[in-house]
């Protein structure tokens, strides 16, 4: 790749195409979910997360290594619960997962005003006094199972701009990168950096922004999350510095029964950055940690959040 294609790469938003060879028959199975999905997601929500929590319960019951993850996760960081509160957590998480389907393909093909009226906020003076000052901003949020759709209800007072790790199916990764252009938001590639990022931060896009994989980075520290060390990203810290930004914390909750969506948004966060790495990854992770707490089970713990180790520590994992 010569120097100007390299630019252009790093320049231009991730936009993935349709390409005829979606429809070749090992995609079949893919759009048949999807057609499928099309179809239920008219039904009215209580209806859909029903269905998707019995959808969550048989994923339950077939993914004996998600479970496990899911199961050493939250055993570690809620050391306190009894084993049996434990297990009524991962199934809970499994359940909001199914459910979670359904959320996607809201933000797919819902019109944004059927989202708005099953919307509740709080905190929302904050952001829209930041925005209307002309202040940037960075909403930070953690991979809740509801993580596409808070970008999307955001979108609806300032498109904004994040950033996705591309999925190896090529035709979900097409309608999910689609969803998330919708409503002149702006996306961009993982591989990308934070440069993208930045420029439009600088030039007022509030950007949205999920900090808390192990991505096995160099640029991370070991901060505690939930009690443990963690390997922690410290490009939150880089893109308020470098974007002259305030910070926001953001969490976007399901009602229990498929009654609507809570959108909590935190106040800025004081002296952030701080300059000191170890220290902004602690603040990040507190902020993640109390969102995460108003309601667990819609948490990523089926990821593997402390697979990075320090020297002479085992990855619990194995």
């Amino acid at each position: 790749m010569s120097e100007t294609d390299t630019q252009t790469h790093h320049s231009r938003d991730y936009r993935p195409r349709f390409e005829w060879r979606f429809l070749k028959p090992a995609y079949w199975p893919t759009w048949l979910f999807v057609v499928l999905l099309r179809v239920l997601v008219l039904l009215p929500l209580p209806v859909t997360h029903a269905i998707g929590r019995w959808l969550g319960r048989l994923y339950y019951r077939s993914n004996e290594k998600r479970r496990r993850i899911a199961h050493i996760n939250i055993k570690l960081c809620y050391p306190s619960l009894s084993s049996d509160a434990q297990d009524r957590l991962v199934l809970q998480h499994f359940e909001a997962y199914g459910a979670n389907v359904f959320d996607m393909a809201m933000v797919w093909w819902a019109p944004l005003r059927r989202i708005q009226k099953l919307t509740n906020y709080h905190g929302l003076d904050t952001y829209i006094d930041l925005i209307e000052s002309g202040k940037n901003v960075v909403l930070v949020t953690g991979h809740l199972m509801t993580v596409d759709l808070s970008g999307h209800i955001m979108s609806q007072f300032k498109p904004g701009v994040t950033m996705m790790k591309p999925l190896k199916n090529p035709v979900l990764n097409w309608l999910i990168s689609r969803g998330r252009h919708r409503h002149g938001n702006l996306l961009y590639g993982r591989d990308q950096g934070l440069r993208p990022l930045i420029r439009h931060v600088r030039k007022g896009r509030p950007c949205y922004f999920i900090p808390d994989e192990d991505f096995g980075a160099q640029e991370a520290v070991f901060a505690p999350f939930f009690g443990t060390l963690s390997w922690t990203v410290t490009s939150l810290a880089s893109l308020a510095r470098l974007g002259n930004a305030a910070v926001l914390p953001i969490f976007t909750h399901s009602l229990p029964g498929g009654q609507g969506y809570e959108v909590y948004i935190g106040s800025v966060m004081e002296d952030f950055p701080s300059g000191d790495e170890v220290d902004d990854a602690t603040a990040m992770n507190a902020v993640l940690e109390k969102g995460i707490n108003k309601m667990p089970a819609m948490y990523a713990w089926t990821f593997k959040l402390f697979k990075t180790r320090p020297e002479g520590e085992e990855n619990p994992y194995e």
